[in-house]
């Protein structure tokens, strides 16, 4: 089956294994027909699905470490944070947290959109967590925790 061409976000990069590995929602690349060993294009550099967590909803993608740089990963609490898309930062609330996934609450008016899956979700300057769904009936949407993807016991 032929893989769709879609556009997706990066949330984080982290080192995982021996690789330099970017991360985004898994259902981005479930979305294209993708999976692990797919070829996708990050920031126009070639990289590989090597890690799909279904449980997690997080896709691990190797990329050339010459052009990542680490992100600085947080815990979240609850206050205020910043999603950050290709395009825009939207200010938003994180108003639980959990091992696997944080709530956060946008302003009814800036909501994210389809295709800012994975976006990572800032607070203090380090990724707390990347954007996995949105609820619009409550302004909400869920997040893949950095309680999973900072934790390299967690990513097996």
């Amino acid at each position: 089956m032929k893989s769709k061409e879609i556009r997706g976000t990066v949330g984080a990069v982290i080192p995982h294994s021996k690789c330099v590995c970017a991360l985004t929602a898994g259902h981005v690349i479930r979305y294209g027909h993708g999976a692990v060993g797919t070829k996708v294009v990050v920031d126009g550099h070639d990289g590989t699905v090597v890690h799909l967590l279904n449980d997690y909803d997080l896709a691990l993608i190797d990329v050339p470490p010459e052009h990542a740089t680490f992100s600085a990963i947080g815990r979240a609490r609850f206050g205020p944070a910043e999603l950050i898309t290709y395009d825009r930062r939207i200010e938003c609330r994180v108003v639980d947290t959990g091992r696997n996934l944080n709530r956060f609450a946008f302003p009814c008016a800036d909501m994210p959109l389809p295709g800012d899956s994975g976006a990572p979700i800032v607070q203090e300057g380090k990724v707390i967590g990347l954007l996995s769904s949105i609820l619009c009936n409550n302004c909400s949407g869920l997040g893949i925790s950095s309680e999973v993807f900072g934790n390299p016991s967690r990513l097996k």
